[in-house]
């Protein structure tokens, strides 16, 4: 779905929302840098057991995005009879922003020392139930991001485990980003026709918020269901001059 407003009374905006799903027998996580993804095949005798969520499927993604003509300065709602000099400085600011909100990934569950046929691919675990997240703080969640991880087990040697190429029943930590950014144009067509100075002032990750990675999904490794990693970075903020002539 998408909503539109064209520029009008100094306000421009797209606002969408996708509701989707995507499943495939072999996908890769392409977006977070990994070119390989989950596409060995468990048992290669039956490849409808690799059939599943794609391990880039995101069922739900809503995203805001605007420019904005300030209302201050000479001929608007605020210091509307500005002189030419105050003028230069408060009028003719804009502001942008591209503001994201989105659910998690689904896991890929692994198994360390499991034992599969020779010629198959690496076993998977078995599930004895739903498993489902950590509910509380991010202290918490960190190191136990599964509620239950005891639904989660070693199947016998040489067997086809039964979890899932991808498990949706509990995804990846979702993204709450905001980038956001002021600008001012300051004419100097006086010295020549057509110059003009720009001024931005950008911030990326703007409200400074923490976006984790998915936590560790082999099991027997010693640290499943931790998180060990930040999938964004902190607060950036930069000011730039750009001379247009």
């Amino acid at each position: 779905m998408k909503l539109e407003k064209r520029i009008s009374h100094g306000l421009q905006f797209l606002v969408t929302y996708t509701w989707s799903k995507s499943i495939d027998t072999a996908s890769s996580n392409a977006a977070e840098g990994e070119l390989g993804g989950v596409t060995t095949l468990q048992d290669p005798n039956n490849f409808q057991l690799e059939r599943g969520l794609s391990s880039f499927d995101i069922p739900n993604v809503f995203q805001f995005t605007y420019v904005y003509d300030l209302p201050i300065g000479r001929g608007k709602a605020l210091a509307g009879k500005a002189n030419s000099v105050l003028n230069a400085f408060i009028g003719g600011w804009q502001t942008t922003g591209i503001w994201r909100f989105n659910g998690g990934r689904p896991e890929a569950l692994g198994l360390s020392g499991g034992q599969s046929l020779p010629t198959y691919g690496g076993q998977r675990p078995d599930l004895i139930g739903r498993l489902n997240c950590a509910t509380g703080s991010w202290a918490d969640k960190l190191n136990n991001y599964f509620s239950n991880p005891q639904v989660v087990i070693t199947p016998p040697a040489f067997t086809i485990g039964d979890a899932p190429r991808t498990d949706g029943s509990c995804r990846q930590p979702g993204q709450a980003n905001a980038n956001l950014s002021v600008f001012k144009d300051f004419s100097l067509s006086r010295f020549r026709e057509g110059t003009r100075l720009e001024f931005r002032l950008e911030t990326y990750n703007a409200f400074n918020h923490p976006q984790f990675g998915g936590p560790n999904t082999t099991l027997n490794s010693g640290s499943f269901g931790a998180i060990t990693s930040q999938a964004n970075v902190p607060r950036e903020a930069q000011a730039v001059l750009k001379l247009y002539w």
